[in-house]
């Protein structure tokens, strides 16, 4: 069984999917509390732009998990309309 939960919010794109899942009560995994440092706050992009790609990503990230769409919620600036796993 699957059980599908959808929510929408609008907001700038200067702002991590950390910081909108926060204010969206969306509970995302951030041991290190959002600095880029334990890549447990991973998040699959499945539709839109977000951010390139940033350091702290290119060291806690495999190229499979890049290539699969993954990026670090504390890491990721939304760009456009997006849609996460």
């Amino acid at each position: 069984m699957q059980v599908k939960f959808i929510k929408k919010m609008k907001t700038n794109k200067e702002r991590t999917i950390l910081a909108i899942a926060k204010e969206m009560d969306i509970k995302i995994k951030a041991p290190c509390k959002g600095k880029g440092k334990c890549g447990k706050c991973l998040v699959k992009v499945v539709n839109g732009q977000v951010s390139e790609l940033s350091k702290a990503e290119g060291k806690l990230l495999s190229k499979a998990k890049i290539e699969e769409g993954y990026r670090l919620a504390c890491e990721a600036q939304i760009q456009e309309d997006v849609e996460m796993k």
